[in-house]
């Protein structure tokens, strides 16, 4: 027992002395940071400025030869932290100031990266003056076609819609999106986005009203909307960005009925009916590290339907850049209505990677019932009568044209859709008449960035 307790003894002796060695004082760890410094060995720099930060030993130099270790690496979003750290320790120190202004710029924070420059002075501010706001900073045009695979399903109505009591129903044939987009940069922090969209959509249209029963193919529906978003980004790392969607939707449908002659079929006229729907709502991102944090919550009327839709997700720049990142987002949409309300979960991934830094590709999808449904803050609405898109899986392509950021961009998705009845007596509403399908849709544009 007693030489137990002496071999235990000297081990703790011996752990202490050696971790006692580990220790590295001031001038040790200035001296051993400076010299991997010159030496270029970023990873040995990294590890020893970490070791003296578990000692808090911290002060200028150190953090700037951490920064730039990281900055050299590529590991933007890291390196931000150094730099903030050293110009703590050396306010508007400019060595420190320029390498955090290209540490936010590589890693996506042109705004905050704008708003550091603000704060250039002599030799740094002549280099690198503050950007000026303009009228038109980004101009953006984006085309889109959607076909659905469906044509074999509605080769024979009768069948199809046999049976069914009084009650309408959509099935969607094809469409094509056009949209152009306009930035303004009104001061660095402060920007307003605008986007203007045609929508020119081809439906199947079955009508029941009792008397008169008739299929219309194709049913025209035109879609004109109006996006505008203003964002306000703090030198924290919040951006708030609120929005607000209008929606004009014109539809073929039947305005006037008469008895067809000798027994023959009715004679239709057709016109246009009009809705005027929209979508308010704010979307906040929080730059933190290697993450970025999104909450969003939007209001909409649409159809006819009222709805509050959410949206919490994270991103991860595991790299501390943008040549990869994963993504993951849960998304709730809560449609209310006379009696009750109805809840939908939404989940929703994304990953992306860039190849050779030459081209950026793009991966995401979401799974979940999403009818009246609104993406990218908003500016994005599936708002298709009588169809829910239950799955979507995307890929996007993406090629940097210009150093200033300008994109050229070509993608495509695959989704699977449900086309449901709905009748006019709310009494029958068990009464689905579901059909499903799939529709493969390409995109491609440009954002050109001044």
């Amino acid at each position: 027992m007693y030489r137990l307790i002496i071999s235990i003894g000297l081990a703790f002796i011996v752990s202490t002395g050696i971790g006692a060695q580990e220790q590295m004082n001031f001038n040790e760890i200035n001296t051993e940071t400076y010299r991997l410094f010159l030496a270029g060995e970023w990873d040995s720099v990294i590890v020893v400025g970490k070791k003296a930060l578990k000692q808090d030993i911290d002060y200028y130099y150190l953090r700037l030869r951490m920064g730039i270790a990281l900055y050299n690496q590529t590991k933007y979003r890291p390196s931000e932290k150094h730099f903030k750290h050293a110009l703590e320790f050396n306010q508007a120190d400019p060595l420190a100031m320029e390498y955090l202004y290209y540490a936010l710029l590589f890693s996506g924070q042109a705004e905050q990266a704008n708003m550091v420059r603000e704060e250039f002075r002599g030799e740094l501010a002549l280099r690198l003056p503050p950007v000026k706001g303009q009228a038109v900073d980004q101009f953006g045009v984006e085309f889109l076609y959607s076909k659905a695979l469906n044509d074999e399903i509605l080769s024979d109505p009768d069948a199809l819609f046999a049976d069914l009591p009084p009650g309408v129903q959509y099935v969607t044939r094809d469409f094509f999106n056009t949209s152009i987009s306009l930035g303004n940069s009104i001061t660095p922090g402060i920007r307003l986005d605008h986007k203007f969209t045609y929508l020119s959509k081809n439906n199947f249209y079955y009508y029941n009203d009792g008397l008169y029963q008739l299929h219309l193919d194709p049913q025209h529906v035109k879609q004109y909307q109006y996006y505008i978003s203003p964002s306000f980004t703090s030198h924290s790392g919040f951006t708030f960005m609120p929005m607000f969607h209008l929606i004009s939707v014109h539809y073929q449908t039947p305005i006037f009925f008469s008895q067809g002659m000798q027994g023959g079929s009715p004679r239709v006229a057709w016109g246009y009916s009009d809705n005027l729907d929209l979508v308010s709502g704010l979307n906040v991102l929080k730059t933190a590290g290697s993450l970025n944090l999104n909450l969003g919550a939007w209001y909409a009327n649409l159809n006819n339907l009222q709805q509050v839709q959410n949206r919490l997700g994270l991103t991860w720049y595991p790299r501390g850049n943008l040549n990869f990142y994963l993504g993951a987002y849960l998304n709730s949409q809560y449609e209310m209505t006379d009696s009750t309300g109805l809840l939908r979960i939404i989940p929703e991934i994304h990953a992306g990677f860039s190849i050779a830094q030459k081209v950026w590709l793009d991966l995401n999808g979401a799974l979940g019932d999403m009818t009246n449904y609104l993406e990218q803050n908003g500016s994005i609405v599936f708002n298709s009568f009588s169809n829910v898109i239950q799955k979507k899986v995307g890929l996007t392509f993406s090629l940097p044209i210009s150093e200033k950021g300008s994109m050229l961009y070509l993608g495509g998705r695959w989704t699977a859709h449900q086309s449901n009845f709905y009748p006019l007596d709310p009494a029958n509403n068990e009464l689905s008449n579901s059909i499903t399908y799939n529709a493969i849709s390409i995109y491609g544009g440009v954002s050109w960035k001044f």
